[in-house]
């Protein structure tokens, strides 16, 4: 007869607090927002998101520095000097690199890694899982257009000849404009970065893929609108970088022309192209993790 031995390990149960799919959510939420931000991470991999972020906050503050220095000059010659709408050209152009990181980072990783049994053996669906990514990526890339902009909001309000007071109330449509102009952006480009960052493996691809997309590939369907072939116009909304543009463009009065509107296409047809772009995405990202989990 063979004796046996019972070892006490000292494993004992879990008896802390059992949040359950709202608790796991929130924890992926805060994790997707320090994976994006480097916390955790190697220094170099901090570099980039918090350079970004610096360059943008900066930004705002020397635009303060324009409009205080020519207003000492000559009150008339700030009507040249960009503020809240011709800003986000300026933010956009930082929030798209920060966005073909953030992406990746979100999606890409943890599939690679093969993380996603152990986020779905939790108490977390495919749902509750891409609504946190989604969370953290919109928190994140708003407030790089957000944040320099209430920072330029007050700076104005401080060097407004008829007060801080009189000043924001006589532009509180600011309020709404800035925060619906962000989401606009941040639906159409985390819409393309999503699909891209779903069906991509690599990092590194998924990012230049989201960059051809948005750069190179808006340039060649507005040149090709151009050509005189019936239905050239159309491809003038596969631009798609410009549809946010439009929409800004529409609230804030600037008077910029983009293919489309050249095209003969109104604001509410790229409204809609930005919508479909979300479905589409939420479609594509969700089957696509359905089959994964």
């Amino acid at each position: 007869m063979i004796d046996q031995v019972i070892y006490d390990r000292g494993y004992r149960t879990y008896d802390g607090p059992r949040t359950g799919p709202s608790g796991a959510r929130r924890a992926v939420f805060r994790e997707g927002i320090r994976r994006v931000l480097g916390f955790g991470r190697k220094a170099r991999q901090k570099v980039f998101p918090w350079a970004l972020i610096t360059i943008a906050l900066v930004a705002a503050a020397v635009f303060i520095g324009v409009h205080w220095a020519i207003g000492n000059i000559e009150e008339s010659l700030r009507e040249g000097v960009p503020t809240y709408g011709g800003l986000f050209d300026f933010y956009s152009a930082i929030s798209l690199l920060f966005i073909a990181l953030a992406g990746p980072q979100l999606l890409v990783t943890d599939r690679t890694a093969g993380a996603l049994s152990v986020y779905f053996s939790r108490p977390l669906t495919v749902d509750g899982y891409l609504v946190a990514k989604v969370g953290a990526f919109a928190t994140v890339v708003g407030a790089i257009y957000i944040v320099p902009q209430i920072v330029l909001h007050l700076g104005l309000a401080l060097l407004a000849d008829q007060g801080f007071l009189p000043y924001i109330g006589d532009n509180l449509d600011i309020l709404w404009k800035v925060p619906v102009t962000t989401l606009a952006f941040i639906s159409m480009h985390g819409a393309i970065v999503f699909i891209l960052s779903a069906v991509i493996s690599r990092t590194g691809i998924a990012a230049a893929a989201f960059l051809g997309i948005i750069v190179a590939g808006s340039a060649i369907a507005a040149r090709v609108a151009e050509a005189t072939f019936p239905g050239a116009r159309w491809f003038s909304l596969l631009a798609l970088d410009q549809h946010p543009r439009i929409l800004r463009d529409h609230f804030f009065g600037d008077t910029v022309a983009y293919p489309a509107e050249i095209a003969g296409f109104d604001v509410w047809v790229s409204v809609a192209i930005i919508v479909v772009s979300v479905v589409v995405a939420a479609v594509v990202v969700r089957f696509r993790y359905r089959k994964l989990a």
